[in-house]
């Protein structure tokens, strides 16, 4: 973090167990400050969703400390913006309505509502779908709809929850916009997402949190740079009969010859067709290859131990 930053909340050696069950989160610290994008990286179950609740003021942790200026004032809830997995519509109004009434339960002043909602949803596609009862809306609409509630009333915190689930690739893009915009304006952002591609677009920090853990937290810059710039292939070969050469062409190293053979390089794929012809010269079986390129899917793996979920 920025030491430069104003810090807007901070959590310190968070725990947290629902009803006699094992803990969901264990020891959590997380510091965010004013302008900083913080993304939230595990696989299903980790404490994502958890933590954002936690953070939200809906759940209480069995013990640990948040501090920060927004916990301190009366309408903190009304400071922060939260777009969780469940949507909380009245179907039988429009979309503009909900986000009207959304609007004003969050403070926005009476006369700049219909600036704000209607600017809002024409940024995120949701122009067409305004007059129109929300219990008719696709799952992408009320997912959209759902983002504008938590972005219109401009939060100080801004909490998401996987929030490119069901957007179209306009959409998604747009949303990227808006939170560049939000986070250049002040405000801190939390999201919890699986999408890889959209939190190489903004994340200034990431946690990847495993078991209710935070196994490993930086700038993504930190992060790759501890996998190295190395190519990965991970062989399968039959082991009925092998013996492995001891060269396999310049710039290859075998790291793990103790199940699928694993191969690094720094020269990428073109290292590839050198591989195998070295294993087809030793009369090795080939089963098949997968690549591994340094980035956070294989930094996900490495520290989880599981492929990113789909």
């Amino acid at each position: 973090m920025d030491s430069g930053l104003i810090s807007l909340i901070k959590v310190s050696g968070l725990h947290y167990r629902y009803a006699s069950s094992p803990p969901v989160l264990i020891d959590i610290d997380l510091e965010v400050s004013a302008g900083e994008i913080v993304a939230l990286l595990g696989p299903n179950g980790a404490g994502k969703s958890t933590l954002l609740r936690i953070l939200l003021n809906e759940l209480t942790p069995e013990s640990g400390t948040i501090a920060g200026p927004l916990l301190s004032m009366k309408s903190s809830r009304v400071l922060m913006g939260y777009a969780g997995e469940e949507t909380a519509h009245f179907n039988s109004l429009t979309g503009i309505q909900n986000a009207h009434f959304f609007a004003r339960a969050a403070g926005v002043e009476k006369y700049e509502v219909s600036e704000m909602v209607s600017g809002l949803m024409n940024l995120v596609g949701l122009s067409n779908e305004a007059d129109k009862v929300v219990s008719s809306y696709s799952f992408g609409a009320k997912r959209k709809l759902l983002l504008l509630e938590a972005l219109v009333h401009q939060p100080k915190l801004l909490l998401l929850d996987e929030p490119t689930v069901g957007l179209d690739p306009v959409s998604r893009d747009a949303l990227a916009d808006i939170l560049r915009k939000c986070s250049q304006e002040g405000s801190a952002i939390v999201m919890a997402s699986h999408d890889l591609n959209f939190l190489e677009q903004l994340a200034d920090r990431i946690l990847v949190i495993d078991k209710g853990r935070v196994v490993s937290s930086g700038s993504q810059i930190e992060l790759l740079s501890s996998l190295g710039t190395a190519t990965r292939f991970q062989v399968s070969v039959d082991t009925s009969s092998i013996e492995l050469p001891q060269y396999f062409g310049e710039d290859i190293e075998l790291v793990d010859d103790s199940g699928p053979l694993v191969f690094e390089t720094t020269r990428g794929q073109d290292a590839l067709p050198e591989i195998w012809a070295a294993l087809i010269s030793a009369r090795v079986k080939i089963l098949g290859v997968e690549v591994r390129e340094p980035g956070l899917a294989e930094l996900f793996r490495r520290v989880t131990g599981q492929e990113l979920p789909g």
